[in-house]
């Protein structure tokens, strides 16, 4: 079910919470370092004057509202030397709770419908999103891949919106996903990869705001690819926020000599931005309310493993494949020690549809071999799925503005059986020897393409 729901009490009309900081460091997501090596403090600003949201606590950051802008999520540290946890607290003032209760740091929390977060908890792979009740419980984790997957927002289709690195770990790329919250259908919300892109938020007509650089850019609808801003000269960081059509609040200083401020800027116009808090201010959140998403119901089956149709492996966005050059497809994974394996090769029908059953909760990534076993396409990057859980694809790379033929896919004609991949990826150097699996992943991760000499797609 979805709504609006209503506040007990009304604020005034300009009030928002922000992170009060000498230094916000949005590049430290990348490797999971601390992104407020000088501290931090939530702060509540009115038109009458502000005050500290949880003066206690030697460190508090990443504020996100209750729908009904009553209570305030964040990532607070207690007391010196503790881990950053998730705390909960009302608006209004009050002792605050604890969420999460781990050794690990635990980061960018948001509130899901029915009494639900979801934030990003540090583990030995980076951090990884997770989804906990606020009452308490066993988290449920929602990403299984190398590299920091952290949370920027909660989508009005009910989707969690995340950052994370592109094509691979290790990348200084970052770009935004999206994810259902029990895990499933992962995927890029654009295919245009490339530009690091990262502190997403979404507006009131569904579009994507995010910071790419110093600036701002958005997604929308009607577009495949990313759109560049006009917003004035200066530099933009972190998150931008809706505080009506056509105005936002943004961390924004106007040189590289002087300090973040909270400004307010109309997109779309070159005028100066107007002041709001002029100095160490950054991750501005309305308070205000906002219509409760849906909350979906999980389509995943109680079986081993995951299932995965590709309709056609021909349908790309990158380089195109010959008709009849494509013979099999390899598929890869990572074990428990982040060691690269392959899980097997099955035939791609003439058509280009193939029909797999793969490990679930496990890094994945494929490749489209020709006859003679040389690389047509490949994954740059890791995906995962989880375990019953049902993903057609229409290609290889197609992006998501891409629809199927209207057709029955040759493989379903053949067998409505997945090929099984098995679930314990042989170790490369076991099964190709260890120079071998070193040119192999060599030459997917770097090499050319065999067709047309592009490098392959990845997710």
């Amino acid at each position: 079910m979805c709504g609006l729901v209503r506040a007990a009490a009304p604020v005034a009309p300009g009030t928002f919470v922000y992170t009060e900081a000498p230094k916000y460091d949005v590049q430290a997501g990348l490797g999971g370092g601390e992104r407020f090596p000088a501290g931090a403090k939530l702060r509540l600003y009115a038109p009458a004057g502000s005050r500290a949201v949880v003066p206690g606590f030697v460190a508090s950051a990443d504020a996100a509202l209750s729908f009904d802008a009553e209570r305030v999520l964040f990532a607070g540290k207690e007391r010196a030397g503790d881990a950053w946890q998730v705390w909960e607290m009302p608006l209004s003032g009050g002792k605050p709770r604890r969420v999460t209760n781990v050794p690990e740091d635990c980061i960018r929390p948001f509130y899901l419908p029915e009494e639900r977060i979801v934030y990003a908890r540090k583990t030995t792979r980076g951090f990884q999103m997770e989804i906990v009740p606020l009452a308490g419980g066993t988290p449920v984790r929602l990403t299984y891949v190398p590299g920091n997957q952290i949370p920027d927002a909660v989508l009005s289709d009910g989707r969690v919106l995340y950052e994370a690195p592109h094509p691979a770990a290790g990348s200084s790329t970052r770009d935004i996903f999206t994810v259902f919250t029990d895990g499933s259908g992962v995927e890029t919300y654009r295919c245009d990869h490339g530009k690091d892109r990262h502190s997403a938020t979404e507006l009131a007509t569904g579009d994507i705001v995010f910071q790419s650089g110093t600036r701002l850019a958005r997604f929308t609808s009607a577009r495949a690819g990313q759109i560049e801003l006009t917003l004035p000269k200066g530099e933009f960081v972190g998150p931008a926020a809706e505080v009506a059509p056509g105005e936002w609040l943004v961390s924004y200083r106007q040189a590289p000599d002087s300090a973040f401020g909270v400004y307010r800027v109309k997109p779309g116009q070159m005028a100066a931005p107007a002041p709001v808090v002029k100095a160490n201010a950054f991750q501005p959140v309305p308070v205000k309310l906002r219509p409760l998403p849906p909350s979906h119901p999980s389509a995943l089956g109680n079986r081993q493993g995951a299932n995965v149709l590709c309709l056609n492996a021909y349908t790309t966005r990158d380089a195109r494949i010959p008709a009849g050059a494509i013979a099999k497809v390899r598929v890869w994974s990572q074990t428990d020690a982040r060691a690269p394996g392959v899980l097997g090769e099955t035939t791609v029908e003439p058509d280009g549809s193939f029909y797999l059953q793969v490990p679930s909760e496990r890094p994945l990534r494929f490749e489209l071999l020709d006859r003679g076993g040389n690389i047509l396409q490949a994954e740059k990057g890791w995906f995962w799925m989880r375990k019953g859980e049902q993903r057609v694809c229409v290609g290889c790379h197609a992006g998501p503005e891409r629809a199927p033929e209207n057709a029955v896919p040759q493989v379903l004609l053949r067998t409505q059986i997945p090929v099984p991949m098995g679930l314990s990826p042989e170790p490369l150097a076991g099964r190709l020897g260890a120079s071998g699996a070193e040119a192999l992943l060599d030459e997917r991760q770097h090499g050319q393409s065999r067709v047309t000499g592009e490098k392959g797609g990845g997710k």
